[in-house]
């Protein structure tokens, strides 16, 4: 692909390398950086994904645990849940409330988490261990894709950053560098027409 036409014509192969040995120094040390920075990129883009598959297999993994060692049963709430406030002023919610469940003719009462303002008497299907007791909150599929997503967003957000650390690195670096360059051709320049 030719970018400019002079006296030597500079053609850039794939690798954004200059192929012309008659290039500045620094457009080759330039289109090194820009290789760096786009392989860079490339291989956090990779980790992305890798780390979203691996979130994505663990939660799949608690999703199959939590199938094979509980069962879901139907829950009634014993009491109106309370519309508690987080520390920031923002709604909870996740508050606890007395419920009652049956487990193998038993009656079981225990505190689930329910949603803020859930009244008393709402029926809630949750997941119970092999001796009745509640086992926490059920994992979805909508919590496995919010798992794998928020890796995935994670880690482009911290490449991201990381990258245009690296790319502000690389672009003082070859503005020190042309700058270099200019200083050393004027000074050659004039000690040519001093003499």
């Amino acid at each position: 692909m030719v970018l400019g036409r002079s006296k030597a014509t500079v053609t850039y192969s794939v690798s954004g390398r200059p192929s012309n040995p008659f290039a500045r120094p620094v457009d080759r040390f330039a289109a090194t950086l820009r290789t760096v920075v786009v392989t860079c990129a490339g291989i956090l883009i990779v980790l992305a994904g890798v780390v979203g598959t691996w979130q994505w297999q663990e939660a799949g993994q608690r999703v199959a645990q939590q199938h094979a060692t509980t069962t879901v049963v139907e829950a009634v709430t014993s009491a109106d849940a309370p519309i508690t406030m987080s520390p920031r002023g923002s709604v909870r919610t996740t508050p606890v409330v007395e419920s009652t469940w049956m487990w193998q003719s038993e009656v079981h009462t225990e505190t689930i988490e329910v949603p803020s303002g859930t009244p008393a008497g709402t029926e809630k299907r949750i997941v119970v261990d092999a001796d009745g007791n509640w086992a926490g909150p059920r994992i979805t599929t909508s919590d496995v894709v919010s798992s794998a997503v928020a890796g995935v967003l994670v880690s482009l957000g911290a490449g991201a950053l990381l990258l245009g650390a690296v790319w502000a690195l690389c672009a003082r670096a070859v503005e020190r560098r042309r700058q270099q360059y200019w200083d050393e051709s004027l000074s050659r320049l004039f000690a040519t027409y001093s003499r």
